[in-house]
């Protein structure tokens, strides 16, 4: 097995994706992984490893004895439950901006009136929809890294 060092891939929590994914190891310290970049959204956060329970797959047992409590099931149901409206969110995403031509997208400007289901290119975002048009001149965008509001020319 390869030595770990700064360029390495490792499996890491993910602070923006609520998810363990793949890293690229960005600094290391006495030879422990201190930094890392999310390959899925490119975020830089300090490393933070996956438990033991969750790497062996082992069920969680209390100092007692006994099985997980309710509140950590209750709270492995909630991420769950997050996981997969994350997924369907970035799958709706996918499905209205995927595989559309440049040409499909209006460049997005403050000075420009938008409608609900409008493509959105911006130059920090990247390419997005327009899921509704808000009071007081904003549109909400969704993007592949979650909604954003946005200001338009309301008209």
């Amino acid at each position: 097995m390869k030595p770990l060092s700064a360029g390495s891939e490792i499996d890491s929590w993910c602070t923006k994706c609520r998810l363990y994914l793949g890293h690229r190891v960005v600094a290391m310290v006495a030879g422990a992984p201190k930094r890392v970049v999310c390959l899925t959204c490119g975020s830089e956060h300090n490393y933070r490893a996956a438990p033991a329970d969750a790497r062996a797959g082992v069920t969680v047992r209390s100092r007692s004895g006994g099985t997980a409590s309710p509140k950590s099931t209750t709270t492995s149901a909630r991420s769950q439950s997050r996981a997969r409206a994350e997924q369907e969110r970035y799958e709706s995403w996918a499905s209205r901006t995927l595989g559309r031509t440049v040409e499909a997208f209006s460049r997005y400007s403050m000075d420009r009136t938008f409608r609900a289901g409008e493509l959105i290119l911006h130059p920090k975002f990247g390419e997005g929809y327009v899921e509704q048009v808000l009071e007081g001149g904003k549109v909400n965008v969704m993007f592949r890294d979650g909604p954003r509001v946005l200001a338009h020319r309301s008209g």
